[in-house]
């Protein structure tokens, strides 16, 4: 669902939406709204859902222990088999059957499933746009996991989900990936199909009430903020719990975390202390990251590029990330994001950031200046736009 824009995946399409409408682009959403983050159509706005032509069916796309036991003597990954649905076919149907399209964009891999019906019905183009190469995540996840069991049957998952993926640039007529290194990995599937690196953008919109100086003028805070039903940030909130906290808290016992999430763990709330503080889902990000300086994205795995430091480098935030975590950002160290990939050099990358207000303000100014230059939203549409009309005119296709 890309309302409300509360992670990543659904800020990604919301913000594409907003501003190709902003274009004077017809746009028609069919949603999958998925059980284990339902949204209530009739809390979105009615202006959103007009202007967006927005229709959702509920899918159930929960990982079952059975039903994944089960699929290992099909050929399919499970991974991806979840996302069928009879009903969602049938809307889909219903949609191409009744309206014609130039584009029909496909925001995730699991909704390749789908173009059969697509080619049959209707002539559109088909563009998909990874927010990932999936498989490259469960991969990197892969390495982290100690149970044989469980490492075994999503090994068996995730070797049958990179096959899946591997076949799709030869059913679109085109990719939008979001970072070059996933651009790479596309483009070596099928060297022929038309592809384009377009980054999230920034909708600078929102900032206009919004008070840059006021993280400055508290004490500093090291904060992490990110959906917590997604397996690469579980596995980097605790990685970061149990290796790296330990080492700032014994240099700098003062310094206060903040950990905030949709679908928070209860076992992230064992480390809750005077100055450690857990909330789950945040109903408003800006005033939360507000008064909040120092950004950290601990990632350990997977792949696209992270919405939060697009948001972070837009918010001037001092944001300290792995190399895996600023995968896709053109960044520079120690310029306008700072990188640190063992637990001694996170510690030391915090513990440095929380000594000097000054250098904080440097980075951050440094942040928006990167931001306002490469991720602006506006700039973006065009291009997608662009990207579009080539397709249009291709006579190959």
């Amino acid at each position: 669902m890309p309302v409300p824009p509360l992670d990543g995946g659904s800020q990604v399409m919301h913000f594409t939406i907003l501003v190709l409408l902003g274009k004077k682009i017809d746009v028609k959403v069919l949603a999958m709204n998925p059980t284990r983050n339902y949204i209530d159509e009739s809390t979105l706005p009615e202006s959103y859902i007009r202007s967006a032509s927005f229709e959702s069916v509920t899918v159930d796309t929960r990982i079952k222990p059975l039903a994944f036991f089960l699929n290992l003597f099909q050929q399919e990954s499970y991974l991806s088999k979840r996302f069928e649905s009879k009903e969602f076919e049938r809307k889909l149907k219903s949609i191409l059957v009744s309206e014609t399209f130039d584009i029909i964009q496909l925001e995730h891999l699991y909704l390749c499933k789908f173009i059969p019906i697509i080619r049959r019905i209707s002539n559109a183009k088909i563009v998909l746009r990874p927010q990932n190469v999936e498989y490259i995540i469960w991969e990197r996840y892969l390495k982290n996991i100690s149970n044989p069991f469980k490492k075994w049957i999503l090994g068996i998952a995730t070797r049958r989900l990179k096959k899946f993926e591997q076949r799709i640039p030869d059913l679109v007529d085109g990719i939008l990936p979001l970072t070059p290194e996933d651009a790479k990995l596309f483009f070596e599937f099928n060297r022929n199909i038309p592809l384009h690196v377009l980054p999230m953008g920034y909708d600078y919109s929102r900032l206009k009430e919004y008070d840059f100086e006021k993280q400055y003028f508290v004490p500093p805070v090291v904060y992490h903020l990110g959906s917590m039903d997604w397996l690469p940030n579980e596995e980097a909130v605790s990685w970061f719990l149990d290796e790296v906290l330990p080492l700032v808290v014994k240099a700098k016992p003062e310094v206060h975390f903040v950990f905030a999430g949709r679908k928070m763990p209860a076992w992230v709330y064992e480390y809750q202390t005077m100055n450690i503080q857990v909330f789950d889902q945040i109903d408003d990000p800006l005033e939360f990251q507000a008064d909040k300086v120092i950004m950290i994205v601990p990632l350990l795995s997977g792949s696209g590029i992270r919405a939060k430091i697009i948001e972070g480098l837009a918010l001037g935030k001092t944001i300290i990330s792995t190399s895996v975590g600023a995968q896709g950002i053109d960044f520079t160290d120690n310029l306008n994001l700072l990188i640190a990939d063992t637990p001694e050099e996170f510690s030391h990358r915090i513990i440095r950031c929380v000594n000097s207000m000054e250098l904080c303000q440097e980075i951050g100014n440094n942040a928006r200046s990167l931001s306002l230059k490469l991720y602006n939203n506006d700039a973006i549409a065009l291009k997608m736009i662009q990207f579009y009309n080539q397709l249009l005119n291709r006579k190959d296709k």
